[in-house]
């Protein structure tokens, strides 16, 4: 069985996303990173428009949950094997820098596909 990967590195993004309201109203500038692995195709255009509508169109409190929904939805429309999203925060509110901070999801199937009534 073959199976590829596709992946998209460092999409540098706006996402209405934070702990505090001004993040969410505001937004962040954040960097996201994905790498899908499937026996399907994944375009890695329409994957980048996926990102971009979910960021545009709503609004998160933890980047886990950005993380989170953007799974969900990759999941479903890829039927994806495996699934590595790192998401990293470009400015955050602290004051001495930091190199990076972030949040990484890794996700694999148990091999268990769901039965579609398509």
């Amino acid at each position: 069985m073959l199976k590829q990967s596709v992946f998209l590195e460092g999409l540098k993004l706006h996402v209405k996303c934070g702990v505090y309201e001004e993040e969410r109203t505001l937004g962040v500038q954040v960097e996201v990173s994905v790498k899908i692995t499937s026996e399907k195709f994944v375009d890695y255009r329409e994957l980048h428009d996926t990102i971009l509508k979910i960021a545009k169109e709503r609004v998160f409190v933890y980047l886990e949950d950005f993380a989170m929904f953007l799974l969900g939805v990759i999941r479903k429309k890829w039927e994806a094997d495996s699934v590595i999203i790192e998401i990293t925060k470009v400015s955050v509110p602290f004051q001495h820098s930091f190199k990076r901070v972030g949040i990484e999801l890794i996700w694999e199937s148990d091999g268990k596909r769901e039965k579609r009534n398509d």
